[in-house]
């Protein structure tokens, strides 16, 4: 269920995780929990983003991650801590370099960047092509993105006239074909309306968002009738998936998309000539696509 702050996981640990990966489809950005203000932040870094491996030796070098947190602006950076050497591979992939961090109480936003560095300085960067990586930090709940779904202009809140009976947003691995794979997310809601009519529509607008909580995917999507209904107080639904992730094989290729985290979503109704909502900006947490489909020999 939904709510209008948009509610958070049942985790109630303080420590979030951020992965950073080279070998999976979509960015290699994901996010294990949520940041809070007074928290920890783990990061987990393979260091092939930054290293180049010739028959797979890897160089020595300094992978140094660097941590900014908005709005005062404190800096902490460190060099990643490894388990073993770097070039100790599992099943030729590199072990994570380990970064961890308190997060200042005041904070809501953490920058995170990469520096390769050698014997006589940066030699390379990872830094979103010098926007760093912006994650958005909470004292409780979900993070509302700044591209969140905006209302309608002209929509009237009534709860009373449109209400969600139930909703939910999943991530999934499908099949295409004998041995190819899709990811997706998809989303399920069920809403009655009242004193409506034969022509009354119902319709969402969505938002799916990365682990940064950039908007990655919008849509809007028509809400169907459903087969039993009940004067004055119609049921209509919808169920399918509202974002298609990475994917490959079977002889399709391989394709490459954001990892989606969290799906947003406002509801409508158009009764007559007057536009309804219920007012409520509902928001959900997705898995990472590496928990539906963890890439094989990797941590």
């Amino acid at each position: 269920m939904s709510m209008q702050a948009p509610r958070a996981s049942q985790q109630t640990t303080s420590e979030a995780t951020i992965r950073f990966r080279r070998d999976q489809l979509s960015s290699g950005v994901s996010r294990i929990g949520h940041l809070r203000a007074g928290g920890q932040l783990r990061v987990e870094y393979d260091p092939s983003r930054l290293i180049n491996a010739d028959n797979g030796k890897w160089d020595p070098v300094e992978v140094v991650c660097h941590a900014r947190f908005r709005p005062e602006g404190q800096e902490h950076s460190a060099s990643l801590k490894f388990p073993a050497r770097i070039s100790t591979l599992v099943q030729g992939m590199p072990r994570p370099g380990l970064f961890q961090t308190s997060i200042p109480e005041q904070s809501t936003l953490v920058e995170l960047w990469f520096e390769r560095r050698g014997t006589t300085g940066p030699e390379g960067w990872d830094s979103r092509f010098g926007r760093n990586y912006r994650f958005p930090v909470v004292d409780h709940g979900l993070p509302v993105p700044e591209q969140s779904v905006e209302l309608r202009s002209g929509a009237i809140v009534n709860p009373n006239r449109i209400r969600v009976v139930q909703d939910a947003a999943a991530k999934t691995q499908t099949r295409t074909g004998a041995t190819g794979f899709a990811l997706r997310t998809d989303l399920r809601v069920s809403l009655r309306i009242s004193q409506d009519d034969e022509l009354t529509t119902a319709w969402a607008d969505i938002h799916v968002f990365d682990a940064t909580c950039e908007l990655i995917h919008s849509d809007t999507i028509a809400l169907c009738r459903a087969d039993a209904l009940t004067a004055r107080n119609i049921t209509h639904a919808w169920s399918a998936s509202v974002y298609q992730g990475s994917g490959g094989g079977s002889g399709a290729g391989v394709w490459s998309r954001p990892d989606s985290h969290s799906v947003q979503y406002r509801l409508y109704c158009l009764v007559g000539e007057e536009l309804f909502t219920d007012g409520v900006l509902h928001q959900f947490d997705v898995s990472p696509d590496a928990e539906i489909r963890p890439i094989p020999g990797s941590w």
